[in-house]
This record gives structure tokens, sequence and C-alpha cells, in this order.
């Protein structure tokens, strides 16, 4: 690996400061209440067209950022040695467990938690909405893997020397970047971080956990409905 400059250090400041910032403020305002009064909120809540358009830019620019970052020291962030049985059994595994988490988030929240999640306001309810959010779901298995599981990963490995704490980290990075869903969420999405590590380092490389990520996000919705059958669950109430 070469020597890490300053784009490196830009980096870790992005990711591991502004990213979870940013996600704290769009928290605070998409979970704020009503007005007592009746009257319009101060900020106004996106439409899920708005937030999927959005998301795709902002994990488009994360992509670029960390593929001109990898560059920067000679990390390959597409390489694919040769894959056997072993490799695609471990995606096989890891793709299960993620999706076992989604049942997990069911049996551990109640029937009103599950009506109120934040997620619900970002399920699409129409083709329309369904493309933006398909086209989104790539992007961040794309994006999220590159940047979390292969460059800040290999970043902090390299000037911490410890690669238990880079995965930490790595992992925690990624959980507080989706404080949006909550705190029981980012409990669970920082075990699948752990798990898209694990994966990265038993397949030496991160196309496999590219392909689990996208797969896990192209389904959430249709898990989520049939998860969520015979609760009041109202998408409508939140993002139109």
């Amino acid at each position: 690996m070469h020597e890490l400059g300053l784009g490196s250090a830009v980096y870790l400041i992005y990711l591991l400061l502004l990213i979870p910032f940013a996600a704290i403020r769009s928290a605070r305002i998409l979970n704020a209440p009503p007005p007592a009064d009746g009257s319009a909120p101060a900020r106004r809540i996106p439409t899920r067209m708005q937030m999927f358009n959005n998301t795709s830019l902002i994990l488009s620019v994360l992509f670029a950022l960390a593929w001109f970052t990898a560059r920067s020291f000679g990390y390959k962030i597409f390489a694919l040695p040769a894959l056997g049985a072993r490799e695609v059994a471990a995606g096989v595994v890891a793709q299960a467990l993620a999706f076992a988490l989604i049942y997990v988030g069911r049996v551990i929240r109640t029937a009103e938690e599950i009506r109120n999640l934040p997620v619900n306001k970002m399920m699409p309810q129409n083709p329309r909405e369904t493309a933006a959010y398909s086209l989104m779901a790539v992007i961040a298995g794309i994006s999220e893997e590159a940047a979390y599981r292969g460059v800040l990963l290999q970043i902090l490995w390299y000037w911490l020397g410890n690669p238990w704490i880079a995965f930490t980290i790595a992992a925690a990075a990624f959980a507080a970047a989706h404080v949006i869903q909550g705190w029981k969420s980012v409990l669970m999405i920082f075990f699948i971080a752990c798990v898209m590590h694990a994966l990265v380092w038993f397949t030496g490389t991160l196309v496999i956990a590219m392909v689990v990520h996208a797969i896990y996000d192209l389904a959430v919705p249709t898990l989520r409905r049939r998860i969520s059958r015979g609760l009041p669950i109202d998408p409508e109430r939140s993002a139109g």
C-alpha cells in the first residue's frame, strides 16, 4: 500500500464526522413532531421521490470520493480473485443473516414502534417510486461497501495498526450513518456491518458484499410488508 496522505485524512473526517452529523440532523427533521398549534412545520419533510433521488446523489458522491481516495494509495475496489463454492456459500450465509435481522426487528419492537418506524416513510408506494428506490438500493450496495468495508477500513487499519479496532470503528461509523432509523435499528445495522466485514475478509473481495447488500436493500420493502401484515402502518401519514 502506498503512503496515505491528506486525501485519506479528509476521507476520515467526511465518513467519521460529517456523515454522522448530517444523519443526526436529518433524523431530527424527519422525526420532529408536528407543531402543537397545527401550523406548518418549520422545515418541510421531503417526499419519498425526493428522498430517493437525493440519497442516490449523495451515495454517488460517496462512491466517487471512495474511488479517488482508493486510487491515491493503490487500493482496488473491484478486485475479484478466483471464487469458489466456499465464497458463494459465505455470501448466501451473510444474505440469510441480513434477512433474519428484519424478523428480529419485528420481535424486539412493539406494534407502536413498528408503526412509527422512520424507515416506513422510505418504502415505495407506486411503480415510479419503486424504480427510484431500486436505483438507490443498487447504488447503496456498491457505494457503501466500497466506502466503509473497503476504503475506510484500509485507512483505519493503516493508521491505527490494529485490524480489530479499525473493524469496530468502520462498523460503528456505518451504523451511525443510519441513525435516522432509530437506535434499535442502529444496533442491528452495526451487526450487519460486522457480518459484511467478515464476508469481505473471508472472500477477499468487496464484490460479493456489494451484491449481498444490494439484494438486501431491494428486498426490504417486500419483506417489511410481510412481517408488518396485520399492523396499522400507514406510510402516507408521513412522507408522501
